[in-house]
């Protein structure tokens, strides 16, 4: 029989314990600091991942090929795309972009003009804007507008145009995103296990339950909002043409874009339309029909009834209900995570604050001696078996008592 050997290394007393992890967490704070500028890559990375998961699923079920050949593959389309997706597109989309840009000071004149006569409603009720005093109002409006959308137009062609000219520094970033998300869905299974396994035993359970709150969640958000920003743009690309709208791509994307800023997007995105309705009526087949007030009214009342059918149609069958927020919460999450990390943390507020919401609901029930995995606090699409994994859950304290007396009658018989 071999021996045992045992170690006469003393056990940490919880004190100790508690002082580790306490010098722990305040390294792990200072290297994220340290290598902040990482996280960006690295959370676009993760969120690549996400999205290009499901796809590897599919593609590994439905074909003979496994499943690294399934990644290779789908990464190689992916390539592909970014190679030639922008070489068709980014030349239209930035000359579009640069026409608004450069008319912008003309399109601000026109809309003084608009208010200087007053507004004729069906040839009998007036809107006497004329008289109204509004010439320091609207050149201050004019001037901070104007310094917007240069900024935004500049910031917007930078963008493309690094897409386009494919600066050394472009490519060594898509690199590096491309590389973490393949490591992230060749091995994210394996990684999340060893963070399981880092749990004490008895807590293994909770971690994959949570978890997969958490995936349905971002699952529901990010591939959601992708879709929802195709379907949006794309509808309000064919409106513009079929009505006439000027710089139907430009609007088109600033639709789709938009989609990504909870509760202020839809707003942000009809501003531009209404203006160019309202100053540009000549330009549309269908704005010759009718006054310029008129026809912008009738574009701001087509961008409503568009969000009106994402709201009640496409957000219930697309994204569902995980997300489980307040308006006010979404709108207070945009603005302190804008503070916190520019456009990403306003692209992320709304998954984010969801996934906290589930944390924060599991840490309650634990607190309060409730079930936190129960349909009132936490309803999660789960089987009746329990979730497979290659982390071992300790067996149940019913199933060890009925292994016992197993076991007892057997040795008595």
């Amino acid at each position: 029989m071999k021996r045992i050997v045992r170690s006469s290394s003393p056990p940490w007393s919880a004190s100790n314990k508690r002082l580790v992890l306490l010098i722990l967490l305040i390294l792990l704070a200072l290297a994220l600091y340290r290598f902040r500028l990482l996280l960006l890559p690295l959370s676009m990375a993760m969120i690549l991942a996400y999205l290009i998961d499901p796809l590897v699923n599919q593609l590994t079920k439905r074909t003979p090929l496994t499943r690294n050949l399934s990644i290779a593959v789908v990464y190689l389309i992916l390539i592909a795309g970014l190679v030639s997706i922008p070489v068709s597109t980014i030349n239209p989309i930035v000359t579009q972009v640069m026409n608004f840009i450069h008319r912008t000071p003309q399109y601000i004149s026109d809309i003084g003009e608009f208010f200087r006569d007053p507004i004729v409603i069906a040839n009998e009720f007036v809107i006497p804007v004329d008289q109204l005093s509004l010439d320091q109002l609207f050149a201050s409006l004019s001037t901070n507008v104007f310094q917007l959308v240069q900024t935004l137009g500049s910031q917007t062609l930078t963008i493309f145009g690094s897409l386009a000219s494919a600066t050394i520094s472009t490519v060594g970033w898509t690199i590096m995103v491309l590389f973490l998300s393949f490591y992230l869905v060749k091995d994210h299974e394996t990684l999340f296990h060893s963070l399981v396994k880092m749990a004490p035993d008895s807590y293994h359970e909770d971690l994959i339950y949570l978890s997969e709150g958490i995936s349905v969640t971002w699952n529901a958000f990010l591939r959601g909002q992708l879709v929802l920003c195709l379907a949006v743009g794309s509808i309000i690309f064919v409106i513009a043409l079929i009505i006439g709208l000027p710089n139907a791509i430009t609007l088109a994307v600033i639709a789709g874009l938009m989609e990504l800023i909870p509760t202020f997007g839809p707003v942000l995105a009809a501003i531009p339309a209404v203006l160019i309705a309202a100053i540009q009526t000549d330009a549309s087949w269908l704005g010759n029909l009718m006054s310029p007030f008129w026809f912008a009214l009738l574009v701001l009342g087509i961008y409503g009834f568009v969000y009106q059918f994402e709201n009640y149609f496409l957000v219930p069958r697309i994204i569902g209900h995980h997300l489980k927020l307040h308006p006010l919460v979404v709108v207070l999450g945009v603005l302190g995570g804008a503070s916190v990390a520019g456009v990403l943390g306003i692209l992320l507020a709304a998954p984010m604050l969801a996934s906290a919401r589930l944390i924060w609901m599991y840490i309650y029930c634990k607190l309060t001696d409730q079930d936190p995995f129960s349909d009132e606090f936490m309803s999660l699409p789960r089987s009746k078996e329990k979730p497979k994994t290659a982390v071992s859950t300790p067996p149940s304290t019913t199933q060890t008592n009925n292994q016992d007396s197993q076991d007892t009658t057997a040795t008595a018989s």
